[in-house]
């Protein structure tokens, strides 16, 4: 048994979002788990061909869901990359900033789930 290294808890989840890249290339994805500090996005071809402004610079995305009642916004690095399928790939991304309003819906979210 593995027990959670992780900084903050993470809980599953099955959210609409769409992932804007810095050139304005957009794509829809769905978000399969999420936590103050990361989350992994699922989507198809148009996530994979996302790529970064120069080679050899990690990817970095505009992430946009609604939870609740309010929209969510942020900035984030992929920084996991996983293809599962010709037409699904997978994301992990670490959040490099949100607005405070943000996250502490998202704590209350998170918390909430985790009773």
């Amino acid at each position: 048994m593995n027990p959670e290294r992780r900084i903050y808890p993470r809980i599953h989840v099955e959210l609409p979002a769409e992932v804007e890249a810095s050139t304005g290339e957009t794509a829809d994805v769905t978000v399969l788990n999420l936590s103050v500090g990361g989350l992994l996005v699922e989507g198809g071809v148009e996530l994979a061909g996302l790529k970064p402004p120069v080679e050899g610079v990690p990817l970095e995305l505009k992430l946009h869901f609604g939870l609740g009642d309010e929209a969510v916004h942020c900035h984030c690095r992929v920084v996991y990359n996983q293809r599962l399928s010709q037409f699904k790939h997978r994301f992990g991304l670490t959040v490099l900033s949100m607005d405070q309003s943000a996250i502490q819906h998202l704590q209350a979210f998170i918390e909430s789930r985790l009773k």
